[in-house]
């Protein structure tokens, strides 16, 4: 004789397949985002490398055209020390004079080609060539950028000579209110004014304003926010 209660019993206790299903659904969702949140992590770090890659090749071809002139490229002299030159599509001019400085062409956006030197020859009267820009290193609007795509980029240099470059005020705090979303007010007021002076004679970076991107220096300036 069947016990017909037992049977039952049996098949409350266990998973109905549509049930099943679901819980493989969440795990399955639970497992992406952690994968996504990861490989974001992941793709976000290499292209800070590769930004900061860029950087410190610019920093290098500015010293050899510096060997070569005896003084930095005139668009980096405009601005006293500590008061970063900012190019991109709202400073174009400057931009285009950086260019030329380094590349020893002019940059015709319109058509991304090289043009020879004309009205930038003061930026480098011999049309040198100091850098030869990838493809790579321009958005689609012919501005350079950073790798998300950015086109604010700021450069400081040394002016007096000593090796050293303390950052102005207005830039000083845009940094130190970028590095506190990445990094929390806690450890940028531990690290204090150390941030302020850069231990370099070209220093170039990028700020995170909250969109895409991180903040990017050519120098090391973790060091001050790890000690």
């Amino acid at each position: 004789m069947v016990n017909f209660k037992k049977t039952s019993a049996k098949k409350l206790t266990g998973f109905t397949l549509i049930e099943l299903l679901v819980v493989i659904s969440i795990i399955g969702i639970l497992a992406g985002i952690l994968i996504s949140s990861g490989l974001f992590s992941f793709l976000s770090d290499a292209e800070a490398k590769k930004t900061k890659s860029v950087f410190r090749a610019w920093v290098t071809q500015i010293f050899q055209y510096k060997e070569t002139y005896k003084h930095f490229p005139p668009v980096l002299l405009q601005k006293k020390e500590g008061e970063p030159l900012e190019i991109g599509e709202e400073y174009e001019e400057d931009h285009d004079r950086l260019l030329a400085a380094l590349k020893g062409r002019e940059w015709d956006r319109s058509n991304n080609t090289w043009m020879p030197l004309d009205s930038l020859r003061d930026e480098n009267k011999r049309s040198r060539e100091f850098h030869s820009f990838g493809s790579d290193e321009f958005g689609e609007d012919g501005y350079l950028v950073d790798a998300w795509g950015n086109d604010k980029i700021f450069f400081v240099v040394d002016r007096n000579g000593d090796g050293l470059i303390e950052l102005e005020a207005t830039a000083f705090t845009d940094i130190k209110d970028a590095l506190i979303r990445e990094y929390g007010t806690e450890v940028v007021d531990a690290a204090g004014d150390n941030l302020k002076v850069i231990h370099e004679k070209v220093g170039i970076y990028v700020l995170n304003d909250g969109g895409d991107g991180k903040n990017v220096f050519s120098w090391n300036i973790e060091k001050y926010l790890e000690d």
